[in-house]
């Protein structure tokens, strides 16, 4: 196994991960309750009827944005016998000194093997000795394998969209990990 900066990805390198997506079998239901003098936001687990499935597939702009996002040299790529088997795609905030980690995958027959875990240490050690804050991201409240899995690697969810989707199921979480 080796992790190494990524500085070039072709669609075929981002096609061999498989397909991006995640079954959940549970999501954080969103309740709000809004007064003149009151905001209230409860985040709640809860188990699902039916299997929550997601599968997006990597557009041709979503690939030209990554492709100039690994140029900046804060994206990592884990390769195991030379092939790449997870990728951490991120984004430098100047703004405001953090990480944006915009695309987090590991292929599905490496999962499990700590793989993900190790790439995201690596990715947070990157951040912390380019002096960055924090490490950011987003995702949805329906994708809890990935919110208990950033959970664990020391995220903390620190904003909440109830519109950033179309969808009335999904809601955007934004989660943090300080550096110290």
């Amino acid at each position: 196994m080796e992790i190494k900066k990524l500085h070039d990805l072709s669609i075929e390198e981002l096609n061999s991960l498989g397909v991006f997506g995640y079954t959940s079998h549970q999501k954080y239901e969103a309740t709000k309750e809004e007064t003149l003098h009151a905001f209230t936001l409860q985040l709640k687990l809860v188990n699902l009827d039916t299997p929550y499935v997601k599968q997006e597939l990597n557009d041709d702009d979503e690939l030209k944005r990554y492709q100039k996002l690994v140029k900046l040299g804060y994206s990592l790529g884990l390769y195991v016998d030379h092939k790449l088997v997870a990728i951490a795609i991120t984004e430098p905030q100047v703004w405001n000194n953090t990480l944006l980690l915009w695309h987090f995958q590991v292929h599905e027959n490496h999962r499990r093997k700590s793989y993900g875990s190790i790439l995201m240490r690596k990715m947070i050690d990157l951040a912390k000795e380019n002096g960055f804050r924090a490490v950011t991201l987003e995702t949805q409240n329906t994708n809890v394998p990935a919110i208990h899995f950033y959970k664990q690697c020391g995220f903390m969810i620190e904003g909440v969209d109830l519109s950033f989707y179309n969808g009335i199921d999904e809601v955007a979480l934004f989660m943090r990990k300080k550096i110290d």
